[in-house]
């Protein structure tokens, strides 16, 4: 007797129903991050009386950061005040990023990925949290990476 092969047609059907739930979450998750943004900036505006023109509007670095507060591969940002100082980082130099092509998701992803970088060599736990030491870490590394940037392909 022939043994009966499974069809692979469910399981293609399967990837692609979760693929389509994946992509419908992704989806309501940034709509709530937008909402946070939205909330939290109308908030501030509510406190402070003066009104800069980057207050106005959600920018695409406060929607990516407060997306990388729910995602626990980014939890240093919840420590402290680094997500202010990476944000703020983030708007000096945007003219530069923009040019060279990095995004807000890429340059979170950097930011992530030096902190690892700096914890592998100093043999840390993976879920230590940031400390003004490796925040410094941190900045030289993107402010080495802006340097190369100008020094490899110029002003």
């Amino acid at each position: 007797m022939p043994d009966e092969k499974k069809s692979s047609v469910e399981e293609v059907l399967k990837r692609e129903k979760l693929a389509k739930d994946f992509e419908k979450e992704k989806r309501v998750s940034e709509q709530k991050a937008i909402e946070q943004v939205a909330a939290k900036l109308s908030s501030q505006s509510q406190v402070s009386t003066e009104t800069s023109k980057s207050s106005k509007f959600i920018t695409n670095i406060d929607i990516a950061f407060s997306q990388a507060k729910t995602d626990l591969r980014f939890y240093f940002l919840n420590d402290g005040n680094y997500a202010d100082e990476f944000k703020r980082m983030f708007v000096e130099n945007e003219s530069l990023f923009k040019r060279y092509g990095i995004t807000s998701q890429k340059y979170l992803e950097y930011i992530r990925e030096s902190f690892d970088r700096y914890k592998k060599i100093h043999d840390m736990m993976p879920l230590d949290p940031m400390k003004p030491k490796h925040f410094k870490y941190v900045e030289d590394s993107i402010s080495e990476l802006i340097r190369m940037f100008n020094q490899r392909f110029g002003k």
